[in-house]
């Protein structure tokens, strides 16, 4: 049995964490740190420096060429396996990107952190997209303490296409929770650190201007977005907050509309893109209202 396979792999991530990191989180979970990074990367090198030793030290010149045959096939080893963990992990951020069915895509996660540990920036993605999908399942704390992991670790603080990934959902996973004041610092240094990505910041800035009770705004920013060319699932999902700020805001929408918009986001065939109804009383009676009106 792998590691991948043993039962303990696929439990929930409230167990108590057997390592560093935010509480919850097992080990497995949390990246390496950059200095631990540097030891394995020495010990990896040990070998091809006690042969190169040995061959100056005993006069045995093709041990130079061992040394070498050792360093080249150990590196060409790490390359080919990074790039299968890389396709790998590629081929389950599609799936999720395409409304895929999030646990389904969360087992296939699972595994990639499980086997990508010893590479630290694929590690992390793999650990901010298993977060990503276990918030998409209804788990707000376990994704919030995955996030809060792949955060800590720092291997994704300079690399921009995967921070629009993780500043927005730690922002919208505290605002769902009720943490508004964390999820405006994170909105804010969202908005800061990705200039040019107004896209990705609409969904949390919806999320907390909802969660602050300023609903106008919460809707202009819907009505702002060119939902046309966006997936069903996108598209039934702010269709649904934008019908919730309408009653907030005491402009709501006809019973019959608003039964169709809710049917549609809670009761259709696709993948929820955020179902925030699980952790947010108000909306959860709303959307129980109407869907059995």
């Amino acid at each position: 049995m792998g590691e991948r396979d043993r039962p303990s792999l696929i439990d929930p991530y409230r167990a108590p964490a057997q390592g560093q990191g935010p509480p919850g989180v097992p080990s497995r979970c949390v990246p390496i740190s950059h200095r631990r990074e540097r030891l394995w990367r020495v010990l990896r090198s040990l070998p091809v420096l006690l042969i190169a030793t040995a061959a100056f030290a005993l006069g045995q010149l093709w041990l130079v060429g061992l040394a070498v045959a050792w360093g080249l096939t150990a590196i060409a080893l790490r390359r080919v396996y990074a790039r299968s963990l890389g396709a790998r992990l590629k081929a389950l951020t599609g799936t999720l990107a395409r409304d895929g069915e999030p646990m389904v895509v969360a087992r296939g996660l699972e595994a990639v952190v499980a086997d990508g540990r010893d590479y630290p920036a694929l590690h992390s993605i793999a650990v901010l997209m298993l977060g990503i999908a276990r918030a998409r399942a209804g788990d707000v704390d376990g994704a919030l303490a995955l996030l809060q992991a792949v955060d800590a670790g720092g291997w994704l603080a300079g690399r921009q296409a995967w921070q629009a990934w993780l500043m927005p959902w730690m922002s919208q996973l505290y605002a769902a929770r009720g943490d508004l004041d964390l999820a405006e610092q994170w909105l804010a240094m969202a908005r800061e650190r990705l200039p040019g990505r107004d896209e990705v910041l609409v969904s949390p800035a919806t999320v907390l201007a909802l969660r602050r009770g300023r609903y106008d705004e919460a809707i202009a920013g819907i009505e702002s977005l060119e939902l046309e060319t966006a997936t069903a699932p996108l598209r039934e999902h702010y269709a649904l907050l934008r019908a919730f700020a309408c009653e907030r805001a005491g402009r709501p929408l006809p019973d019959e509309e608003a039964r169709r918009v809710v049917a549609a986001c809670v009761a259709g065939v696709h993948t929820r893109p955020f179902p925030l109804e699980k952790w947010w009383a108000e909306l959860a009676t709303f959307v129980g209202r109407h869907a059995g009106a």
